[in-house]
C-alpha cells in the first residue's frame, strides 16, 4: 500500500542489497484479512515492528522485568571473544537485525583486532535498518553494512554469492515466535540456504519460573502491551482500519505445561471492525480474543535436536544459570 522512501546512503561503506522503495508488506492484506476470519483469529507479530512498535520494543527491554536482552547481552559479552575463535573473521548475516545492540559486541572483537567486516542486516523495517546503518558505520571503520530490508526468507534468498564461510545470527529468542511446525521448516529453509562451514548462532528463551516470565511481558511501565496494541494501530493506518485501542486489552500468560507464553488482544466490548482498503468487515464480542504473539520457551536439549534435525551440527552452548536463557552455536557441517 505506503511506498518506503529510503534514506540515500551518504556512506561508501554503506550498500543496499534490497533497495526497492516496494513496502515489503505491500501484499500482505489477502493474508491480513485471512488471519482475522480465521479460527482462532490472529495477526501477524510482523505488524508489531513497525518504527512506532519497534521504539517501543527497545523500551519495553530497558525495563527491569524484561530480562531477555539484558541476559543474552551479558552471554554475548562475556563470550564474544570465544566465539569469534571459534567461528574466524567471517561476513556477518542478521536475522531480524532492529537496531543491533548485541550485535556490536560480536562487532567490537572484529575492530579491537584491526579487522574488516562485512554485516548484512536484514530487517523488514526498511526506516530502522537506514538509520541502523549510518550508526554502524559511524561507530566501526572497518565495517561495511550491507542492507537487506526485507523479510527473512526473501532476505535470505536475496544475499549475494559467496565463496567463504558466514556467520548467521537470530537472536533475542525470535525462533520462539514460531509455532513448533514453522520452526522445523524455518531451519530447514536455513540450513538449505546455508553452505557448508556457515554457522549459527541463535540466541532462546528456556523454560523457567513462570513468575519470571509473566513478569517481563507484563512490565510495569506498559511498554509491552502499547508494543503489541500498536499493531492495531498499523492495521489502521495501512489498510484504513477503525480500530479504537481502548475497546481492547492486552493479555499475556505463560503456560509452563506447553512451555508457550501467548500474547492476545481482547476486545472489550461488542463491536464491528473494518479495513477499507479491503471492504472488510470484521464483528468482534466482548471477552473475544485476538492472537497476537506467541513465544516458546524452549528445553535446551529439545531446541538442539530440532537443530540437529534440520541438518546442523552442535558446538558449543552457554547458559545462564539463573535467567535460564541460552546462546547456542551450531554449524552447517
Amino acid at each position: 500500500m505506503h511506498a518506503k522512501i529510503l534514506k540515500t546512503a551518504t556512506n561508501e561503506r554503506i550498500h543496499y542489497v534490497v533497495r526497492s522503495t516496494e513496502d515489503p508488506l505491500a501484499n500482505d492484506l489477502p493474508n491480513v484479512v485471512s488471519n482475522l476470519t480465521g479460527s482462532p483469529k490472529k495477526i501477524s507479530s510482523v505488524y508489531v515492528y513497525d518504527k512506532t512498535g519497534t521504539a517501543l520494543f527497545e523500551q519495553q527491554c530497558a525495563t527491569p522485568e524484561y530480562y531477555l536482552r539484558r541476559v543474552e547481552t551479558e552471554l554475548l559479552i562475556h563470550n564474544a571473544g570465544h566465539i569469534f575463535r571459534l567461528c574466524g573473521p567471517l561476513p556477518i548475516v542478521e536475522l531480524g537485525a532492529g537496531t543491533a545492540e548485541k550485535t556490536r559486541i560480536l562487532l567490537a572483537e572484529y575492530d579491537r583486532r584491526g579487522l574488516s567486516c562485512d554485516y548484512f542486516p536484514i530487517d523488514v523495517d526498511v526506516e530502522t535498518l537506514a538509520d541502523l546503518a549510518q550508526s554502524l558505520v559511524s561507530a566501526f571503520p572497518l565495517l561495511s553494512v550491507h542492507c537487506v530490508g526485507t523479510t527473512y526468507e526473501a532476505g535470505l534468498r536475496a544475499l549475494p554469492a559467496h565463496n567463504r564461510a558466514r556467520l548467521f545470527l537470530f537472536l533475542g529468542s525470535s525462533i520462539g515466535n514460531m509455532e513448533w511446525p514453522d520452526l522445523y521448516r524455518f531451519l530447514s529453509r536455513l540450513f538449505a540456504i546455508s553452505a557448508r562451514g556457515d554457522y549459527l548462532l541463535l540466541g532462546a528463551d528456556l523454560d523457567k519460573n513462570p513468575a519470571i516470565i509473566d513478569s517481563a511481558y507484563n512490565d510495569s511501565a506498559g511498554y509491552g502491551p502499547r508494543s503489541t496494541l500498536n499493531v492495531l494501530d498499523h492495521l489502521n493506518r495501512r489498510y484504513g482500519g477503525n480500530f479504537i485501542l481502548s475497546n481492547f486489552r492486552y493479555r499475556s500468560k505463560y503456560d509452563p505445561r506447553s512451555r508457550r507464553n501467548e500474547v492476545r488482544i481482547e476486545s472489550l466490548l461488542d463491536q464491528t471492525i473494518t479495513l477499507a482498503a479491503a471492504g472488510f468487515t470484521l464483528p468482534l464480542g466482548a471477552a473475544e480474543m485476538i492472537d497476537a504473539e506467541v513465544m516458546l520457551k524452549f528445553d535446551p536439549d529439545e531446541l538442539v535436536g530440532a537443530l540437529v534435525q534440520a541438518g546442523f551440527s552442535m558446538l558449543r552452548r552457554w547458559i545462564d544459570p539463573v535467567f535460564k536463557y541460552g546462546l547456542f552455536l551450531i554449524q552447517h557441517q
